[in-house]
């Protein structure tokens, strides 16, 4: 691809990325810290039995591992809210997110199901009103604990079917059923020692719980997260669960409550993912060979999920994971690449600014290397008339590309490089890093991101 065209790809996803709609926020403005310091106030109240402060009171460990774990900052993640919201972290409509895409596809202020997975005891409680919940309300507003354990525990039965269709339910309400009595919680246990009624439950040793959330069923199955740990679990390709990898065992007996008895078989409530170090560095493995082959240098890659019992990267189809490839000779100048353009990376890893030219170390457009992502598009959007590219499923409206890593089913790639003349030794770094948002719209939004490095290797080859 010259450069000429890759100027103008990058300018014209910059524009289907960018929808602004003069200023029409349908949100109040919420800095991060405000909707920290809201959801702390409100988590923190004693006398509010289904505070996770309250049941911390005597669920000491759980209740910290929980508070510091994603699942607990969920509520007041700015991330989420200005991502639904469509502002940015100054609380500036931005257009980029749910609401900017509804309005501007002339949907108008719809509140959506995003609050589902976010508030779903509040979502559930109003569909029983006949009321829907807005996320961004919902989290100014701090009416619920969200992700915490009067939802957790309070669940009785799950419907997880698939219907006919092969369509998993959409709606939250719809998959779970909570226990009305607000005195009676369940577990993994069964125990007549609690300051509380505890109905044992085999729900909480299961993925299901999980895939309540981790599945989104819209047009497409945008978030596929169990069922792709289903189908490997079905095909005998992991025999972890959930709770296995992100929920890990306390080795020996420790205290269910303080002053309580010692339990074997607890697990931490740390809810570990991407983001942690360990996780991704036990997720992959990567090969790395490189040969001179008639001429040129010929570099060959195999990455394999090894550790995750669903795809890499799982979640929000704005998640990925990038293969960079970087082949300098002795001096660390780059040889130049000799392959197609299939072997370069594409517009949603990084093009800079595309007026000018100007690009960050980060922005990695073009270069050699692969994304491993499932990319959806939306329908043409009528102000730019163009669709947007590298949309959430709530915009979905067809699938790009799905290069999505499957437990134990290796991919391989090649690129090809020209040989400098009078080289006498050429190097090669290939690294994989996770990115929990496509870069364009990390950067467009705002939002802080470091690559998160997963692991890499290095070959080198003598020419002489």
């Amino acid at each position: 691809m010259t450069a000429l065209n890759w100027r103008t790809t990058g300018r014209r996803l910059a524009m289907a990325l960018i929808v602004v709609l003069g200023g029409a926020s349908a949100a109040p403005a919420q800095t991060a810290e405000e909707l920290a310091r809201a959801a702390e106030d409100f988590r923190s109240n004693l006398e509010d039995t289904t505070s996770p402060a309250y049941c911390g009171q005597c669920h000491t460990r759980i209740y910290e591992e929980w508070k510091g774990s994603r699942m607990g900052r969920d509520l007041f993640n700015p991330i989420v809210y200005q991502f639904y919201t469509s502002t940015n972290p100054a609380g500036k409509f931005d257009g980029l997110g749910f609401k900017g895409f509804n309005l501007a596809m002339g949907h108008g202020d719809v509140a959506g199901d995003c609050a589902d997975c976010h508030v779903p005891r509040q979502v559930i409680d109003a569909h029983a009103r006949g009321e829907e919940v807005d996320l961004g309300e919902a989290m100014v507003d701090v009416a619920d604990h969200g992700i915490a354990c009067s939802y957790c525990h309070a669940v009785s039965e799950i419907h997880l079917e698939k219907d006919e269709n092969g369509r998993y339910p959409t709606r939250i309400f719809d998959k779970v059923t909570l226990e009305p009595n607000p005195d009676v919680w369940h577990g993994p246990f069964a125990t007549d020692e609690a300051a509380h009624d505890v109905v044992q439950s085999d729900i909480y040793r299961q993925s299901e719980i999980c895939g309540t959330c981790h599945v989104n069923q819209e047009k497409f199955l945008s978030i596929s997260t169990y069922d792709d740990w289903k189908q490997a679990y079905d095909a005998g390709l992991t025999d972890q669960t959930c709770q296995g990898c992100h929920m890990p065992l306390i080795e020996g007996p420790v205290e269910v409550a303080a002053g309580g008895p010692e339990r074997e078989g607890m697990r931490h409530h740390t809810f570990l993912g991407a983001r942690d170090a360990g996780m991704r560095a036990k997720a992959l493995s990567l090969d790395l060979d490189a040969q001179v082959v008639d001429g040129k240098l010929v570099v060959s890659t195999v990455v394999e999920n090894v550790g995750a019992g669903h795809t890499v990267p799982g979640s929000s189809p704005i998640r990925n994971v990038i293969l960079k490839i970087d082949a300098t000779d002795e001096t660390g100048q780059p040889l130049i690449y000799a392959g197609d353009k299939r072997g370069l990376l594409p517009p949603l890893a990084g093009f800079g600014n595309p007026e000018t030219g100007q690009r960050s170390p980060r922005d990695w457009a073009g270069m050699p290397g692969k994304m491993y992502a499932r990319v959806f598009r939306s329908a043409v959007v009528p102000k730019t008339g163009r669709p947007m590219v590298g949309v959430g499923g709530f915009a979905a409206d067809a699938m790009v590309f799905d290069t999505l890593l499957r437990p134990k089913a290796p991919d391989r790639a090649t690129w090809a490089f020209d040989l400098p003349a009078d080289a006498g030794k050429v190097n090669v770094r290939a690294r994989i890093v996770y990115r929990w948002a496509f870069l364009p719209i990390a950067e467009r939004k705002g939002w802080d991101m470091e690559d998160l490095p997963m692991t890499e290797a290095r070959v080198s080859v003598n020419l002489n």
